[in-house]
């Protein structure tokens, strides 16, 4: 069995090509072009984005101006579908009309038949006090860009254009190895608890299910949330409930809950231990407390939901698939409740001190929330650089070598990679033997920018790391870095 899935993700990150997106610009508004090619069909996915203060009529712009127009040259190739993401409608001088003042997407799907390689016109109107018609041009270019666009991918973890099989695989792997990442780590206690209890056959399989189901329903609340915010146009990605104040402060109030719970300083006559209620919020809390990671496997899966073409139904479906890989430790350890028994000690007093030795994590997640609330405290940059996109290209025109850490204050395992290595002063002794600029993208709070920037590297989600080696081209790093993983990498 082991050995058939070891084929099929060879299969699948063998099968798929990924161009790095570059860019072009015009005096108000700049375009990001990616294509991620495959032996049958190119994915283009284009990134349009106004000038502060303008807006730019859409693909269906109303009752006058020019609309947002996408002009194929396509040779034998063929268009199998085109998408375009939905703008604003506003009154103008008692006109109906539809803009894009955030950034828009528009994808397509383009067969390929024959050597020819397409290109498209792009052409838009920007408006603010007045309306100026303006135009670029994108050619393909085989294997890699010119010097005056983005660098081709090098090297990828994990494929960003895969099958729609092949993301439900990475997002089912991913599920599962969510649960051993630090930021799940608060939550185990809760199913440490359930699973040492003794039960009944029936209550057991209760449980399960109702663990499933909180799980479940929480990961496709959360995919209907992120397939409607895409249709809007908005930029974002995974983890986005944390760049809500508000949504960090009723967590952080919650986690103080806990804490005085597994004290018994507080009792809160809350029936949460009825058959059905007790693991659906289980499974609830999980989900919540895990939002801010992203394991290996996941991030690639819903990166390429966040950002292909893909029908509303594979938000559900990949997200679905990592719901079940997600509950499927604490389902099967309801289900074989001996083999528990025989790796935990029999019930007693020790579940009491254990339940008080887990209200440290509570207590710890709550400050940490807090601190993330009080986003005004930036991390120890040390020798790190705010991330700034055209310098990174200027450096990396001129040969020089660039790592980027795109974090976020309410990613735990950012912080934990960067307390272990990346702000430590072995790794800036490193980067500076290398003679390597360091460039820090803080996704804390909500930042257009650095949204585009993870998009056109394939990604909707924190941690990512871009290691630019002196050559023009780039390759990523684990999402769990280690000192000595990091100094076989940068050479």
């Amino acid at each position: 069995m082991l050995k058939k899935i070891a084929l099929i993700l060879f299969l699948c990150l063998i099968s798929a090509r990924s161009w790095g997106g570059y860019e072009l610009s015009t005096a108000h508004g700049t375009a990001v072009l990616s294509v991620h090619e495959n032996d049958a069909e190119y994915n283009v996915s284009l990134a349009i984005s106004p000038r502060k203060n303008w807006y730019i009529y859409s693909h269906q712009a109303g009752e006058f101006g020019l609309p947002a127009e996408v002009k194929w040259k396509l040779g034998n190739n063929r268009i199998l579908s085109e998408n375009w993401s939905e703008g604003e409608d506003i009154i103008y001088q008692g006109f109906s009309v539809n803009v894009y003042r955030k950034p828009a997407f528009y994808s397509a799907k383009i067969s390929k038949n024959g050597s020819e390689l397409p290109s498209f016109d792009l052409s838009w109107m920007a408006c603010r006090d007045e309306c100026i018609p303006e135009k670029l041009h994108f050619d393909f270019v085989a294997e890699s860009f010119s010097s005056n666009q983005m660098p081709s991918l090098l090297t990828s973890s994990v494929p960003h254009d895969m099958s729609f099989i092949g993301a439900l695989i990475f997002a089912f792997l991913g599920g599962i190895i969510l649960n051993l990442m630090p930021c799940v780590f608060p939550v185990l206690f809760i199913k440490i608890i359930g699973i040492v209890q003794s039960k009944t056959h029936r209550r057991r399989i209760a449980d399960a299910f109702s663990y499933l189901a909180g799980v479940m329903v929480c990961f496709l609340v959360i995919a209907g949330v992120l397939q409607f915010l895409k249709q809007q146009g908005t930029a974002i990605g995974w983890g986005f409930q944390l760049q809500s104040p508000w949504f960090v402060a009723i967590m952080a109030l919650v986690f103080f809950v806990l804490f005085l719970l597994f004290l018994d300083i507080v009792n809160i006559n809350i029936p949460l231990h009825f058959t059905f209620s007790g693991p659906f919020l289980t499974g609830l809390v999980a989900v919540l407390i895990a939002s801010p990671c992203t394991a290996p496997f996941m991030g690639a899966a819903i990166g390429w939901i966040l950002t292909a073409s893909v029908p509303a139904y594979t938000f559900y479906a990949v997200f679905g698939a990592l719901g079940l890989g997600y509950a499927l430790p604490f389902f099967c350890a309801e289900f074989f409740p001996r083999a528990m028994q025989k790796i935990l000690p029999r019930p007693g007093k020790w579940m009491l001190w254990l339940k008080r030795a887990f209200s440290i994590p509570m207590l710890l997640t709550c400050l940490w929330l807090l601190w993330v609330l009080w986003g005004c405290v930036s991390p120890h940059l040390g020798s790190w650089q705010t991330y700034d996109r055209s310098k990174i290209e200027t450096l990396t025109d001129q040969g020089e070598k660039v790592f980027i850490d795109f974090t976020a204050k309410w990613c735990i395992t950012c912080l934990v990679n960067e307390k272990s290595v990346l702000d430590t002063d072995k790794f800036a002794q490193l980067a500076k033997e290398k003679n390597i600029h360091l460039f820090r993208a803080d996704w804390t709070n909500r930042n257009a920018l650095i949204t585009a920037a993870l998009s056109q590297y394939g990604r909707g989600s924190v941690p990512l790391y871009v290691y630019y080696d002196g050559s023009g081209k780039y390759q990523f790093l684990p999402q769990i870095l280690t000192l000595k993983g990091i100094r076989k990498v940068l050479h």
